[in-house]
């Protein structure tokens, strides 16, 4: 709240209304390092509605992540850690943390679907009967206006179809939408879409009971049964601002002119914007140990299987590390033409493979149409979880 009304821009309604999401899932569910945020095998997470960028920021402050206070005090400043909507790590102002950048409604979804597919192409790739290295899982949180978008509807019926169970995904479900109330715009029932899918679908009827979110997010984590995870989160928009809370008018910073009255309703000093208790402090500093102690072990298991496949970890470590070989020596693989003609889609063929060949981690995906386009790659199988498919 602090944040939005120092800025007099922003989005209240969203950090607020899933704000006990957000502690569950940084304060108990996702494992991760804040000191390494690259790490290969931490759980990822996506802001699909990436207009409510506070709650992401807030969580990594308090998750330990290199965010800090001064930093969340800018939000939405030029040049701060702390833009309007998440932006990926790419900048001297990267933000550490943050998966995906997003802001078009229904991206987020797709975005995470794409990081679920990955998490899958490595475990296979990888892991090894003695040693799992890749075993991490994909959270993403949206609204209604990502469901209204059809890029959000091919995304989570390719996920479904693909058998991608490492993906849970958080509706914000709070009956309102920027202009009006939701029922203006929507009338279908999200969780028989979900179901017609293919997801395992779980509504929590009251969205701000932190343990009802906790039994449903671990519960989606810890079966994978070949369906992604769709959990209902029943939510007050702008929880904790009584003027504005569950209507249209919470959704932007409408609420500004009322978050002091607000802070008081809640409990937190006048004199102190911002206010972290010790408690909390302690407690994400508890947190933060426990999920170093899990990274450290992985550590061990992930020099045990380096020892036992060095090649293997050859190629992983040069895909983490972005080496590549220049165009020039992928062009020099390529047997001439002799001066013949060729059609453009056969020469992206020659080239396409090429790179495979010399970059082992590459791939390429085509909407049905490899036939066409010719953009397959010769060595490299095809991905999914039906009959022929790796």
């Amino acid at each position: 709240m602090d944040s939005v009304a120092k800025a007099a821009s922003g989005h209240l309604g969203l950090p607020l209304g899933a704000a006990e999401a957000g502690a569950v899932l940084w304060g108990k569910s996702m494992v991760f390092n804040p000191d390494d945020p690259s790490w290969v095998n931490r759980d990822r997470f996506v802001l699909s509605a990436g207009h409510g960028s506070m709650f992401l920021y807030a969580w990594l402050h308090l998750a330990g992540y290199a965010l800090p206070l001064e930093e969340v005090k800018n939000f939405r400043q030029w040049h701060s850690m702390t833009p309007g909507h998440p932006e990926f790590p790419n900048s001297e102002h990267a933000t550490p943390g943050v998966e995906a950048t997003t802001g078009p409604l229904g991206t987020g979804i797709a975005n995470a679907v794409g990081l679920a597919v990955s998490e899958k192409m490595a475990a296979a790739r990888f892991n090894s009967p003695a040693h799992k290295i890749i075993d991490h899982s994909v959270f993403v949180l949206c609204g209604d206006g990502c469901l209204q978008e059809g890029v959000s509807a091919e995304a989570m019926s390719f996920a479904a179809h693909e058998k991608l169970d490492n993906l849970v995904l958080l509706y914000d479900s709070n009956d309102v939408t920027l202009d009006k109330m939701a029922s203006f715009t929507q009338s279908e029932d999200h969780a028989k879409r979900f179901e017609a899918y293919g997801w395992d679908v779980v509504t929590v009827q009251n969205g701000h009971d932190l343990q009802a979110i906790h039994a449903a997010v671990e519960a989606a984590k810890g079966d994978r049964n070949g369906r992604p995870k769709a959990i209902i989160l029943k939510t007050m928009i702008g929880q904790g601002i009584p003027e504005v809370a569950g209507t249209s008018a919470a959704h932007g910073e409408g609420g500004v002119k009322h978050v002091d009255t607000a802070r008081a309703g809640l409990g937190l000093p006048a004199g102190e914007k911002w206010f972290v208790s010790p408690e909390t402090r302690a407690y994400f500093a508890a947190r933060k140990a426990k999920n170093q102690a899990a990274y450290a072990a992985w550590q061990d298991t992930y020099a045990g299987w380096k020892a036992e496949d060095p090649a293997r970890a050859a190629v992983l470590e040069g895909a983490l590390a972005k080496k590549r070989p220049s165009v020039e020596e992928v062009l020099a693989t390529i047997p001439p033409s002799g001066g013949k003609p060729e059609a453009t889609r056969q020469s992206g063929s020659s080239i396409i493979n090429a790179i495979a060949a010399a970059l082992p981690t590459y791939v390429s995906g085509s909407a049905d149409l490899h036939g066409s386009t010719k953009n397959y790659i010769a060595s490299g199988g095809d991905f999914g979880a039906g009959p022929g498919k790796t």
